[in-house]
């Protein structure tokens, strides 16, 4: 029962962390708190959490999604698997906002695919897979509104890739 209380306290402290972290980003608080974040917090075991906890600032706080981004190609580099488990997260989360047409979600949730594509963190493939997924067939209003904002987002770095 100790250990129990002793692995929950200390998955709590993580918690609060990552949370407390990620809710004091920006632009000029992303060098110290990305320190904290590697030297308080254990990030390998506390890689669903913060997958979860960016993938909702991302798409709550869209326009700082380009600070979150760069907070999570920053731990790729020395994480890759953090990396893998936000990207494939969020594309599980615009697949589902996707079909239940939740525009909103959708155009949030693409956003920040594109923010880590220009993070260097996605393949001009899965961008391109994107679009073809939104624009396909018989596009709707909808759909379209959510692949121009895909592509204010990715538009230039995109062209330079490809």
């Amino acid at each position: 029962p100790a250990n129990v209380a002793t692995q929950r306290q200390s998955w709590e402290d993580l918690r609060k962390l990552i949370n407390g972290t990620i809710n004091r980003l920006n632009a000029t608080t992303i060098k110290p708190l990305i320190h904290k974040l590697f030297t308080e917090g254990n990030l390998i075991r506390g890689r669903g959490l913060l997958a979860r906890t960016v993938l909702r600032a991302a798409t709550t706080s869209p326009s700082y999604a380009d600070v979150y981004s760069a907070l999570i190609a920053v731990i790729n580099t020395k994480l890759p698997e953090v990396g893998e488990l936000v990207l494939s997260r969020t594309i599980l989360q615009f697949q589902r906002s996707y079909k239940r047409r939740d525009k909103a979600q959708a155009v949030a949730t693409a956003n920040f695919l594109g923010q880590l594509f220009n993070q260097g963190m996605t393949h001009e493939l899965l961008c391109l897979q994107l679009l073809t997924v939104l624009l396909d067939g018989d596009p709707t209003d909808d759909s379209v509104e959510v692949a121009v904002s895909f592509m204010r987002t990715v538009g230039k770095a995109l062209a330079e890739v490809s």
